[in-house]
């Protein structure tokens, strides 16, 4: 008898933890992750520590409800002549799936240019594999958790991007 209303009891509560799961749905995450994302990095460019000049790279996820996306990296002018001005852009399209809690991105075509080596865009068919990367949103923030595979072995990485307003 005492076996019985243990069982119960252990029953009730796992039925009641199952009822109060306040995990997004999977429905959730893919139009959780639509729109786009963006992060600003500042570069540093020269021979030496000395000789440096800095500019910003801002790199732009955009997830469309159509399954495509775009990947672009836009760089900027150093800060110490045009700062404002484009000098250079790199974009990736393709597609993505959303799968709980991972997403994963099909690069299809790159376009890209450079004011001074490239300035006509050029573009080249990638059509690589799907990679994935487990994500999170927290407070209008993307976190990309995947695997860097530096020179010597298989790193676990992150990095973050900030929702832009449409």
């Amino acid at each position: 008898m005492r076996i019985k209303l243990i069982s119960i009891i252990f029953i009730s509560f796992l039925f009641y933890s199952c009822e109060t799961d306040d995990s997004v749905p999977v429905d959730e995450y893919g139009a959780a992750l639509l729109g786009s994302w963006s992060r600003t990095d500042v570069i540093p460019s020269g021979g030496s520590e000395g000789d440096y000049r800095y500019f910003d790279m801002v790199a732009t996820y955009r997830f469309l409800s159509d399954y495509s996306y775009s990947y672009t990296i836009d760089f900027y002018g150093f800060e110490d002549d045009d700062p404002e001005e484009i000098i250079g852009s790199s974009e990736n399209t393709g597609t993505y799936r959303v799968e709980g809690d991972s997403v994963f991105i099909k690069a299809m075509i790159n376009t890209s240019w450079d004011k001074v080596f490239q300035p006509n865009p050029e573009t080249i068919d990638l059509n690589v594999e799907a990679y994935g990367s487990r994500f999170k949103i927290v407070d209008e923030k993307l976190t990309l958790y995947y695997i860097s595979y530096p020179a010597d072995a298989p790193v676990a990485a992150q990095i973050s991007y900030i929702r832009q307003n449409p």
